[in-house]
């Protein structure tokens, strides 16, 4: 029958039975995390903690001499370490012929070495260019250091190792700023990379690689591989095989945003890049072929050496398929793990399993301290620690061999699920702060798919790529029964992800509320005794209820109106968060193509759910550019809206179209604009719609200066003593048409969001003295190619009174008020 058992009445009590600081990997696996993300957090303090890292040394080796124990002195060393470890990438200066040290002075004909395997489409890759030369003229400068270089247009397909002349502008990498975005700069800085390039195709020259290296070779036997695919799973959808090419080859280049979407959405998208995964199921199923395999062996067997020596034999098979998909940094870690763990089998105890993932965690760290920033790395070691925790804790099913099989696959199954249950649980705060998403399907779809990827899909792949050598018909009988698999967990996956119930948006979680997360598990799963238990529950009712106190009064209580200007670079999203918990979004910002880059996605999106907010009660367009609509699109997939204002002025664009196809389907409420409210408050905030003329549609035959920007909406904010003036890229004649319309004594507002990014053709002279602002905010791009804001604005906003503020220089511009003071604060520190 089916028992019920933990792990403590299991054969390895003994070692489930320790406390988990016991293990003496454990400790200093933590203390050297930490020393990691002080150096993170807080770096540039290199030579204190240098100083710091002697002393502990020298200490610990007259405590050594001494023959003394020493308890904390090692783990402050092993801080000190990390903080030291991390520091080459975040922390110190950059050699003075570093190619960045050239960013920001004109343009520069590159030379250099693709470093990785390109990225993107045929007409849009991305690269990093290990730089050895700048040319400009008959001048060349021996430089070093990685680029990333973006090439727009047709070009030949690029390789590692290939030798590359571009010519263009070298640029420093600089992130949005905004508040708890994501620090891009920072993520660049950890792959070694301080410098970017844009070029066209037919501005670059390639010379192809002399002399392949060992990872050429592999790469070229990848891309042959990759070919030969293609050609045996014609008849396949090419879905399926690209699918195969990821999970074998590491080839995730032609899989189409829509079926990653639908694979995160069942929860499944951990599957398509190859990770601790794949690399662990190769390895249980290397394992256990060489485990059967060696047990003839009477010498192995008397020694006891069965299993240490399939734990080393299943090394090949698992750096062979590292090196087959790429070595990418996460197969890297992956393979790095699986080694650590074959490895205990000859030194120490092999079912220690938390001292072993201290151990992997301390390699894989030693070997690349910037591993500890990645995601990949982040949810890896959430989810097998939860799942090792989670297997200690708690009673799974165990089966005796004499129950009938159905007991036994039931029992099976059960542990399954509980395990997917586990890794979920255990990586739900990392997710949903990452990835803003919980996936409610997810254990029901790893169910199927992970099996199906694990013991059909991967072993058929491998398996035909073993085949090629004895022609194209074996081989490419393997790959089509691993395609066959693929198109029924496509099938499913494409199935489950159609449910409105599948997957679900969530705002943000704050360090805090993770830590509060992860105490209340340890607290109610991990923890025995009752003292620590009531003090853990004590800690996350008070922190909780404090947290969720400070929340509900930010959102919702009438004391505080916030207008945040969005860094989005070259274009304009406002957020407003008016008394009450109304919020009202005015543009969107965007660049002219969604697929390169998506604004609302990557920028406006977090800013929102970092604030908590996932409902907006209007969306303000103030006209159809791309610099303000696009950034919208995924705003209204993602979020509840409840209505839109707009001129209705349609574009020649796929963004208009989008835009207009995602509101219909979705019925949110788009009224016409000639039948808008001039007037609607939104609590005690009055919005007023200021221009165009409502007829403004007919007049632009009679009237061609009506044009697209000229046509925005400009909607003026009040509450009590202070108001806010939306402008959207008016110029001139529509500034006049407001004087006449309107004149100084509905114009005039406190804050002042300075009309088309700063441009010369806007911001007259007696529009600013009409509206008498104080503060001035230019929403444009840094070191944008329109040389916005234009001087003479900058000139006639001063000598008016007003204040400037440019998301270029400050980043997000946030303004608080409770109707009556107000307080500017921006997202860099230092702004001019």
């Amino acid at each position: 029958m089916i028992r019920l058992k933990s792990a403590r009445a299991s054969a390895h009590s003994t070692s489930a039975a320790e406390p988990v600081f016991m293990r003496p990997l454990v400790p200093v696996a933590l203390s050297l995390l930490g020393g990691m993300l002080a150096g993170a957090g807080l770096p540039g303090y290199f030579g204190t903690i240098g100083v710091l890292f002697l002393l502990t040394t020298a200490g610990h080796i007259r405590y050594v001499l001494c023959r003394r124990c020493a308890l904390f002195l090692p783990l402050l060393l092993c801080a000190a370490a990390g903080y030291l470890s991390i520091q080459p990438w975040l922390g110190r200066e950059l050699p003075p012929d570093h190619v960045s040290r050239y960013a920001g002075a004109g343009k520069w004909q590159v030379g250099g070495v693709v470093d990785e395997p390109p990225e993107g489409t045929d007409m849009r890759r991305q690269f990093t260019l290990r730089a050895d030369h700048l040319y400009r003229g008959q001048r060349a400068i021996a430089v070093r250091g990685k680029i990333r270089v973006s090439v727009r247009g047709e070009t030949e397909r690029l390789h590692r190792g290939d030798r590359v002349t571009v010519s263009g502008h070298l640029h420093a990498i600089r992130s949005f700023c905004n508040p708890d975005g994501f620090a891009y700069e920072r993520y660049m800085a950890l792959q070694g990379v301080h410098a970017r390039l844009y070029t066209e195709a037919e501005r670059m020259r390639i010379e192809p690689a002399g002399h392949l290296g060992w990872r050429g070779r592999v790469d070229e036997i990848r891309r042959n591989l990759a070919l030969r695919m293609d050609r045996a799973l014609g008849d396949f959808p090419p879905a399926s095989v690209h699918l195969l090419q990821a999970l074998t080859l590491g080839e995730r280049g032609g899989l189409d945003e829509e079926l990653k979407e639908a694979f995160s959405r069942a929860g499944v998208s951990h599957v398509l890049a190859i990770s601790g995964l794949h690399v662990g199921m190769v390895a249980v199923a290397a394992f256990a072929f060489f485990s059967r395999l060696l047990v003839w062996m009477p010498a192995l067997r008397e020694r006891g050496w069965v299993r240490r020596s399939a734990a080393l034999l299943s090394l090949l098979p698992i750096v062979g398929y590292g090196l087959l998909a790429g070595l990418s940094p996460s197969t890297q870690r992956a393979v790095l793990m699986a080694a650590v763990f074959l490895l205990t089998f000859w030194i120490g105890r092999p079912h220690d399993w938390l001292n072993a993932l201290a151990a992997a965690a301390l390699v894989i760290l030693m070997v690349a301290p910037p591993a500890l920033m990645s995601v990949s790395f982040q949810l890896s070691f959430a989810a097998v620690l939860a799942i090792l925790l989670g297997m200690r804790t708690l009673p799974f099913p165990t089966a005796q061999p004499a129950d009938p099989l159905w007991r036994r696959w039931g029992g099976r199954g059960i542990a399954f699920l509980g395990v997917s249950l586990l890794a979920v649980w255990g990586t739900a705060p990392l997710v949903m702060r990452y990835f803003n998403q919980v996936c409610w399907v997810g254990p029901l779809s790893n169910l199927l798919v992970v099996p199906l990827v694990g013991f059909w899909v991967v072993p058929a792949g491998l398996l035909g790529i073993l085949c090629t050598p004895f022609g194209a018909g074996v081989s490419g009988v393997c790959w089509k029964a691993a395609a066959f698999g693929l198109n029924v967990i496509v099938a499913w996956v494409q199935a489950i992800a159609g449910f409105d119930f599948a997957a679900s948006s969530v705002v943000t979680p704050t360090l805090l509320e993770m830590a509060l997360f992860y105490l209340l598990t340890a607290t109610l799963f991990l923890w025995k005794h009752r003292s620590l238990r009531i003090a853990g529950l004590a800690v996350v009712i008070a922190a909780g209820a404090a947290d969720a106190g400070y929340w509900l009064a930010r959102r919702f209580t009438g004391r505080q109106m916030t207008v945040t200007a969005v860094d989005v670079g070259q274009g304009s999203a406002n957020v407003l968060q008016l008394p009450g918990g109304y919020t009202v979004l005015v543009d969107g910002g965007g660049f002219s193509d969604n697929s390169a880059f998506d604004i609302g996605r990557a920028v406006l999106a977090p800013y929102l759910w970092s604030n908590k907010i996932k409902t907006i009660d209007l969306i303000i367009l103030t006209h159809a550019n791309s610099d303000h609509l696009n950034g919208l699109l995924f705003i209204l997939r993602r979020f509840k809206v409840h209505r839109i204002w707009s001129n209705h002025e349609s574009a020649p664009t796929a963004g208009y179209g989008q835009w207009q196809e995602i509101i219909a389907k979705r019925a949110i409420e788009h009224i016409a604009f000639d039948r808008l409210p001039l007037q609607t408050n939104y609590g005690p905030v009055r919005l007023e719609i200021l221009g165009p003329l409502q007829d403004f549609l007919l007049r632009r035959a009679a009237e061609p200066w009506r044009d697209a920007n000229n046509n925005s909406l400009v909607v003026r904010a009040s509450w009590k003593e202070l108001s806010f003036l939306f402008t959207g890229d008016i110029m001139v004649q529509a500034e006049n048409e407001l004087l006449r319309r309107h004149g100084a004594e509905r114009l005039q507002s406190t804050i002042f969001f300075v009309p088309h990014h700063g441009s010369k053709s806007s911001s007259s002279t007696a529009f600013i003295q009409a509206v008498q602002p104080r503060e001035g905010i230019i929403a444009a791009g840094w070191n944008n190619r329109f040389n916005f804001p234009d001087p003479a604005v900058l000139q006639r906003l001063e000598q008016a009174g007003c204040r400037v503020w440019r998301t270029d220089q400050c980043g997000a511009v946030t303004i608080r008020t409770d109707g009556i003071a107000y307080r500017m604060q921006t997202c860099q520190k230092k702004c001019p």
